[in-house]
C-alpha cells in the first residue's frame, strides 16, 4: 500500500505560544518544526487527560504550573503511550502498564527548563545521593549505586550547574546526558486563542469538506450521514448539513454507554436498532478481539444491512481518518462499500488529525459526547476489544456496573478454558493471536503462548463455571426452568416475550436460521435434560428395581403422557419412534391390509406419506393420489370423488412442507368415516407450529417428528386412536409374559417400542411439549403468521422472485417456497448462507411428485419458520434476495 500524504510534523507559534494546523499563524510568523511520531495523529489534552498529567507530575515533582494546551501524540506500545507535548516541547511519554495498572509520565530533557524553576521533589542530586567522585570518565548511560534510597521511575538529576533526567530502578539511577539549562517561562494562552490563530486554516478544511460532499451528495438517490457519537462523525454531521444532507443514522449495537445514546438523541439523528444478541452469541464464540472482530458483524454489518434495504441506494457522509490506523492510511474521497453496493462512501475529512477535528468543533461551538472529557478516546462499544485498557481502567471507575458484567463473563469463560488470571486482568482477551509486543509481556512474567499465538491453558486452572445454566439440577426444575426461560409461566394472550425465547438458543447469535421445516434447533432446557439423563440417572427403562432406572423409567413415561397432552390425546396410545418417517411406515408395515384394498393420499405428500404406500403395491394394496388446485389450495371435492368404498385408508398431511397449504383435516376426516376408511395425519409441519387436537380433528393416527419441534434428533411420534396396527418389532419390553412358543404383548405403548429406545431423547421431547406449552402454541401461531405475511409480502416486490404460497394467511403455516429467475435454488441458497449466514433448504424437499405439478424441475428456495425467528431474520433475508436478484 503506497504511503498516504499524511502530516508528519506539528508546527507550533513561539510568539503566540499555539499549535498551528497550517505553517503559519494569524500572527503572520511562521511556526516552528516539531517532527511527530507514527500515526501522527494529535489530538489535545482534555479535562481529564490534563488531569492525569498535571497530577503525575505533582505526585512526582510537586506543585509544577503545566500550560492549558497540551497536545498528545499516540504512539505505538504496550499499551497507552502518548507523547505529550507543552510549549512546543515535548513534556514527556505518558504510558500505562497493564500489568500493575498504573499511568506513568516519563519526562524529556526538553521539558526541563519549564520544571526546574519549581520542582520541590523527584530531584536526585547526584553530589548528595551518590559517590559521584567515585566514578571515572562519562556520567551519561552510566547505572550509578544510590547512597540514599529514592523510590524507582524517571527523576530530574542535577550535577553541579547541570541539568538532566534520570532513571532510577533497584537502588540505582541511570543518567540520561547532562546539560546547562536555563528556566523559561512563557505566556499560557488558551484553546480559544488556538482557534483564532487558526482561524484561516480551519475556515478552508471546512470548504472543502463541504466541496467534497456536494460534489457526491447526488451520486446515489439519497445522501445521509453515518453518525456514531464521536468526534469525527460530529464534525461530518456538522459539515454535511451545511452541505444541506438532513438524513443521518446511528447504528445501536446495544453496547453503548449511556451518554452516547443520549447525545444521538439529542442531534435529532435516527437510531437503527436490530443488532444481534452479543451476550447469547458471546457465551459460546468467546470474546472478540481486535484481530477477531467478530462481533462487528452482528452488531453492525447486519443492522446497517436492514437499514439500507430499508433507505434504498445512497451516498453516506463518513467520518473516517487516514490516521485512524493503517487500514485507513489509503482511504480514498469515495468508496464503494463491499459489505453493501447499496452504499457510497464519502470521506470528507480523511486528512484531518484529531487536532483539526477537534479545533474545528470548537470554532463551531458545535456540542460534542461528554464521554472525550472523562478520558475515554475511542467512543464506541464499551467492551470494544479496539480500546486500550487504560480506557478500559477508566470504565471501570466511570461505568462500574458495565465493566463488572463484561469482567464477569471474561472471568468465567478464563475459568472454563483454564485460562491465567492475566488473561483477564492484562486485557489479554483482546487478541485472539498475541501480537509480538504483548508476547513480550508475557514471556517477561512467565505467561505460556502456543505455537498459534494463542494464551497457553493449564488443565489445572479449569474450573466448571456455569453462568445462567440449569445443569445439575432437578428435571422438575428444568422443566420448569425451560418454560420461565421464555418468560412466560402463566403470560397475557397477546405477551410474546421473542428476546428471552431468543436466548434460549444460542446459535441464532450466530446465524439468521430459516430452515425449520427440515429441522428446528433446541433450547437449552431440551439438551440440559438428556445431558442431565447421561450424567445424573443413565439406566434402561422397565421392570428394573434399583433407584436409577426407577427415575428413568418415571420420567420416560411422564414424557409420553406430556407429549400426548401437548396434541390433545386424552386418549389413545402415543408411540416414540426415531421420526414421523418411521411412525408412517409402522402404519403402514402393522395395518391389517387385504387384497384389493386402496390407500387414498395427495400430491402434497412429502416421500415419506408416498413411499411406504407405493411399495404396498407389492402386496394388491392400490394407491390413488388427489391432486390440488391451481391456487396450491387442496382440491376437497376432487378428494370426496377420490374416496370409494375399497379405501381403508387416508394419508394426508396436515400442512405441506413444500407450499405451506394446511389441510382442512376435520372435513377430511368425516368424509373418511362415512365410507369407513380410517384417516392418518402426517402432523410434522403443523404440531411445532399451530394448536393441534387430534381428536377433535378426527384423525385415526397421526405422525410427526420431535427433531421438528424443538426436541432431539432420532425422536418421533406415532398416535393411535386405537392399537389397531401389529407392532413393526417384536423383542425386549413388548410382552407380559411368554410361555413356550407362546407370548402376550403388553398393553399401551410398550407393545410398540421394542429393545432400548432413546430414553434421553424420549424425555427431552417431553421437555420441549412442555417447553412450546409454555410458549402458548395460540401465540407461535400468530408470531409465525405475521413473520410468513411479512416475507410474502417483501418477496413479492423483489424482481425475478416467483411466489408458490396460498393466498389467504389463514390457509397457511410458516413454509414460503420460491424461485429466482435465472438462478438455481441451490445458489440462491449458498449465497444466503456466504452473503448473510442465513440458512434455508433448496430442492426438491423430498416432494418430487408436488414439483413435477408445479413444473419445476430443480425445486424451490424454502423458507421455514420458527417460534424464535424475529422480523429482524426476515428483514435481513429479504435485503439479501434483493441484493442477490440485483
Amino acid at each position: 500500500m503506497r504511503e498516504p500524504p499524511v502530516k508528519k510534523v506539528l508546527y507550533w507559534c513561539e510568539e503566540c505560544n499555539v499549535p498551528l494546523i497550517a505553517k503559519s499563524c494569524a500572527c503572520g510568523r511562521e511556526g516552528k518544526r516539531i517532527e511527530l511520531l507514527q500515526p501522527y495523529d494529535l489530538r489535545p489534552a482534555l479535562s481529564a487527560d490534563h488531569r492525569l498529567i498535571s497530577r503525575l507530575v505533582r505526585e512526582r515533582y510537586g506543585d509544577i504550573p503545566l500550560a492549558k494546551i497540551l497536545l498528545l501524540n499516540k504512539t505505538g506500545g504496550v499499551d497507552r503511550a502518548d507523547l505529550v507535548i507543552m510549549h512546543g516541547e515535548r513534556l514527556g511519554w505518558l504510558t500505562f502498564d497493564p500489568v500493575n495498572r498504573r499511568f506513568n509520565l516519563d519526562i524529556t530533557p526538553e521539558a526541563l527548563p519549564f520544571l526546574v524553576a519549581h520542582a520541590t521533589k523527584g530531584i536526585v542530586d547526584l553530589d548528595t545521593h551518590t559517590d559521584i567522585r567515585q566514578e571515572q570518565g562519562r556520567i551519561g548511560g552510566k547505572r550509578i549505586p544510590l547512597k540514599i534510597p529514592v523510590p524507582d521511575g524517571t527523576v530530574i538529576v542535577k550535577y553541579k550547574a547541570r541539568y538532566g533526567t534520570g532513571t532510577v530502578k533497584d537502588g540505582s539511577i541511570k543518567v540520561k546526558e547532562l546539560v546547562a539549562v536555563t528556566p523559561r517561562s512563557l505566556p499560557d494562552p488558551g484553546w480559544d486563542v488556538a482557534i483564532d490563530r487558526n482561524r484561516y486554516h480551519l475556515k478552508n478544511l471546512e470548504r472543502n469538506a463541504i466541496r467534497t460532499i456536494k460534489h457526491h451528495m447526488g451520486d446515489r438517490p439519497t445522501a445521509n450521514v453515518s453518525f456514531s457519537g464521536g468526534k469525527d462523525s460530529t464534525a461530518v454531521l456538522h459539515l454535511a448539513r451545511k452541505a444541506g444532507v438532513t438524513r443521518a443514522f446511528f447504528i445501536d449495537t446495544g453496547l453503548e454507554f449511556p451518554e452516547t445514546i443520549a447525545f444521538v438523541k439529542s442531534q435529532g439523528v435516527e437510531i437503527a436498532g436490530k443488532a444481534g444478541d452479543f451476550w447469547q452469541a458471546v457465551e459460546k464464540a468467546g470474546p472478540p478481539g481486535k484481530d477477531n472482530r467478530w462481533c462487528c458483524k452482528f452488531q453492525k454489518l447486519r443492522p446497517l444491512k436492514l437499514y439500507l434495504a430499508e433507505v434504498g441506494p445512497c451516498v453516506t457522509i463518513q467520518g473516517n481518518r487516514w490516521y485512524e490506523s493503517w487500514n485507513r492510511a489509503g482511504l480514498e474521497e469515495t468508496s464503494q462499500n463491499p459489505d453493501n453496493p447499496l452504499q457510497l462512501n464519502v470521506s470528507p475529512i480523511r486528512n484531518w488529525r484529531a487536532l483539526e477535528v477537534f479545533l474545528y468543533l470548537w470554532w463551531q461551538k458545535a456540542a460534542m459526547n461528554p464521554l472525550y472529557e472523562e478520558g475515554i478516546e475511542r467512543i464506541g462499544c464499551y467492551l470494544c476489544p479496539a480500546m486500550l485498557e487504560s480506557e478500559y481502567e477508566q470504565i471501570r471507575t466511570s461505568h462500574p456496573e458495565y465493566a463488572k458484567r463484561w469482567d464477569d463473563f471474561v472471568e468465567s469463560w478464563a475459568a472454563r478454558k483454564g485460562l491465567p488470571e492475566a488473561y483477564c486482568r492484562w486485557g489479554l482477551w483482546r487478541w485472539r493471536a498475541i501480537p509480538k509486543k504483548m508476547q513480550e509481556l508475557c514471556r517477561a512474567h512467565g505467561i505460556a503462548v502456543n505455537e498459534d499465538l494463542s494464551i497457553r491453558a493449564d488443565p489445572k486452572l479449569v474450573r466448571e463455571v456455569r453462568v445462567g445454566s440449569m445443569v445439575d439440577k432437578p428435571q422438575e426444575k428444568i422443566q420448569e426452568a425451560g418454560i420461565r426461560g421464555a418468560g412466560m409461566k402463566e403470560p397475557a394472550r397477546d405477551m410474546y416475550d421473542l428476546q428471552a425465547v431468543r436466548r434460549d438458543f444460542p446459535l441464532l447469535a450466530e446465524v439468521g436460521y430459516l430452515d425449520n421445516a427440515a429441522t428446528s434447533l433446541s433450547p437449552e432446557p431440551v439438551i440440559q435434560s438428556y445431558v442431565e439423563f447421561e450424567r445424573n440417572y443413565r439406566a434402561n427403562v422397565g421392570r428394573g428395581v434399583h433407584r436409577l432406572t426407577q427415575i428413568a423409567s418415571q420420567r420416560y413415561w411422564h414424557a409420553h403422557e406430556k407429549v400426548a397432552g401437548f396434541i390433545g390425546a386424552k386418549e389413545g396410545v402415543t408411540v416414540f419412534t426415531k421420526n414421523a418417517t418411521e411412525s408412517i411406515n409402522m402404519v403402514a408395515q402393522g395395518f391389517p391390509w387385504k387384497t384389493g384394498d386402496r390407500v387414498l393420499t395427495t400430491i402434497l405428500e412429502h416421500h415419506s406419506n408416498l413411499l411406504p404406500w407405493y411399495h404396498l403395491g407389492r402386496n394388491g394394496v392400490g394407491v390413488d393420489v388427489v391432486g390440488i388446485r391451481d391456487d396450491y389450495s387442496f382440491d376437497l371435492s376432487a378428494f370426496e370423488a377420490a374416496i370409494t368404498g375399497t379405501t381403508r385408508l387416508v394419508a394426508i398431511t396436515h400442512a405441506s412442507n413444500v407450499l405451506g397449504v394446511i389441510t382442512p383435516v376435520e372435513e377430511i376426516a368425516k368424509i373418511c368415516h362415512d365410507h369407513g376408511a380410517l384417516l392418518l395425519a402426517d402432523m410434522a409441519q403443523t404440531v411445532p407450529h399451530m394448536p393441534v387436537d387430534v381428536l377433535q380433528l378426527g384423525c385415526d393416527f397421526c405422525a410427526f417428528s420431535g427433531h421438528k419441534m424443538l426436541g432431539p434428533t432420532g425422536t418421533g411420534v406415532l398416535w393411535m386412536k386405537e392399537p389397531v396396527i401389529e407392532p413393526l418389532l417384536l423383542g425386549g419390553g413388548v410382552v407380559e409374559s411368554v410361555k413356550g412358543q407362546e407370548f402376550t404383548l403388553s398393553e399401551g405403548y410398550q407393545r410398540y417400542e421394542a429393545g432400548t429406545g432413546n430414553i434421553a431423547g424420549g424425555i427431552g421431547l417431553g421437555v420441549a411439549a412442555d417447553y412450546l406449552t409454555g410458549l402458548g402454541m395460540e401465540r407461535v401461531h400468530r408470531h409465525e403468521q405475521a413473520l410468513t405475511t411479512r416475507i410474502i409480502d417483501g418477496l413479492r416486490n423483489v424482481p425475478r422472485v416467483r411466489l408458490y404460497v396460498p393466498e389467504k394467511p389463514g390457509q397457511r403455516v410458516g413454509v414460503v417456497s420460491f424461485t429466482v429467475d435465472e438462478l438455481h435454488p441451490h445458489e440462491v441458497a449458498q449465497r444466503l448462507d456466504e452473503m448473510a449466514d442465513i440458512m434455508v433448504r433448496s430442492g426438491h424437499h423430498c416432494c418430487i411428485p408436488l414439483m413435477e405439478r408445479l413444473g419445476l424441475p430443480d425445486g424451490t428456495v424454502r423458507v421455514s419458520l420458527g417460534p424464535y425467528n424475529s422480523a429482524e431474520d426476515v428483514d435481513l433475508f429479504l435485503a439479501t434476495i434483493e441484493e442477490i436478484t440485483r
